[in-house]
């Protein structure tokens, strides 16, 4: 029985590790006007992932910002069917961005696996938390949450809909249009926290071209600023999480919000 329970957890603890980042993926990012766009809901590591197994009752809020319009995409899913995907097609050329904020979801975690999340995303907060209260053996307990989105093109008119306002408690904010950068230049974004600056947190440049991805790890200044170093090719990811200690700690003793940025070059 102790062999299948332990089994059991190490199952449960992979699954959580492999199923990492959560991210919006466009089957094109540069459309021409009047191409059907599927965006799909990935989840995954190493930025290579699966469909999601979520649906309608996981949405807080997925939102469509394209020229003047700023629109409820929630609808377009459905609570029956998992996995769902959004189907959209846009006549006018300009810059589309999709955003999506998920549901407050529980995890429980093992000690160890807890102490090995904390370090590999930079929360350094919560780990030295829990060395200096003596909670380093115990079971990681959190609540969770997914602000993500990406950014496409149609056509070669480009607008703001890349940089408008979101609403996610966790955005990546690119402060120059992905789409306008010129061969050299980096792309400088902006992170906020509930309308806050994000200072010195820990965010990775996932970079997939031709099947394979490489990934780096930067840090955000103290304005919640830094510079991407990006190449015009392939498909890019930048993700970052924030964690929060809780007040009541009766279920859990942590709120996580983690957040993605997606746009590429195909």
């Amino acid at each position: 029985m102790k062999k299948a329970a332990s089994l059991f957890f190490l199952l449960v603890f992979s699954a959580l590790l492999n199923g990492h980042e959560f991210w919006l993926e466009p089957i094109h990012f540069i459309l021409k006007p009047g191409e059907m766009v599927s965006v799909k809901f990935r989840v995954g590591e190493n930025f290579h992932g699966e469909n999601w197994h979520g649906n309608r009752s996981a949405v807080e809020e997925l939102k469509l910002f394209y020229k003047d319009i700023d629109d409820d995409l929630k609808n377009l899913l459905t609570d029956s069917t998992e996995g769902d995907s959004l189907n959209l097609q846009f006549f006018d050329e300009g810059t589309v961005m999709v955003t999506y904020q998920s549901t407050n979801k529980y995890i429980q975690i093992s000690a160890d696996t807890f102490q090995t999340y904390l370090k590999e995303d930079g929360l350094q907060n919560a780990f030295d938390f829990r060395a200096a209260n003596g909670l380093s053996d115990s079971m990681g307990r959190e609540y969770y949450k997914r602000s993500v989105k990406t950014i496409f093109q149609i056509g070669a008119i480009k607008d703001s809909s890349y940089n408008q306002k979101t609403g996610l408690p966790l955005d990546i904010i690119p402060l120059r249009h992905p789409y306008s950068l010129k061969k050299g230049q980096d792309l400088p974004v902006k992170i906020l926290f509930k309308d806050s600056v994000l200072a010195n947190n820990m965010v990775k440049v996932w970079h997939r071209l031709n099947g394979k991805t490489n990934m780096k790890d930067l840090y955000t200044d103290e304005n919640g600023r830094l510079q991407v170093p990006v190449s015009l090719s392939g498909e890019w990811m930048l993700s970052v999480v924030k964690m929060e200690e809780l007040s009541d700690t009766s279920r859990a003793n942590w709120q996580s919000y983690w957040g993605s940025l997606t746009w590429g070059y195909k």
